[in-house]
């Protein structure tokens, strides 16, 4: 009787981590930016289903003061702000599936979702 109680409880468990959502504040897809640094022209980063609600400081290499050309590949808003921890004003509000213009400096990302 007991291991039918125990097979049963662990199956349940098993159903449930599988059907529990990881983030209800994900932004699905990919965000990506470019960066110089020193003789390195044009590189690209990105961020896969980057968390949403929260301040996402961009990954910046050594030599590199600001990403441009954010591509907003996801399915949130992306606020792009100029500073480390999004705290400064709204630099510039970039929709699902659109492109900031080039000349647009970033530092910091926050997404909708």
């Amino acid at each position: 009787m007991r291991l039918r109680t125990s097979v049963a409880a662990a199956f349940g468990a098993a159903v449930l981590a599988l059907t529990t959502p990881t983030s209800a504040y994900a932004a699905v897809g990919v965000f990506s930016y470019g960066f110089n640094t020193g003789n390195k022209l044009d590189q690209r980063a990105a961020l896969l289903n980057p968390p949403g609600k929260e301040c996402v400081t961009l990954d910046l290499p050594d030599g590199a003061d600001f990403a441009y050309a954010a591509r907003n590949h996801t399915n949130a808003t992306a606020t792009l702000f100029a500073d480390d921890d999004c705290s400064s004003d709204t630099f510039f509000v970039v929709p699902p599936g659109k492109d900031a213009p080039k000349r647009v400096l970033v530092r910091s990302v926050l997404f909708s979702r």
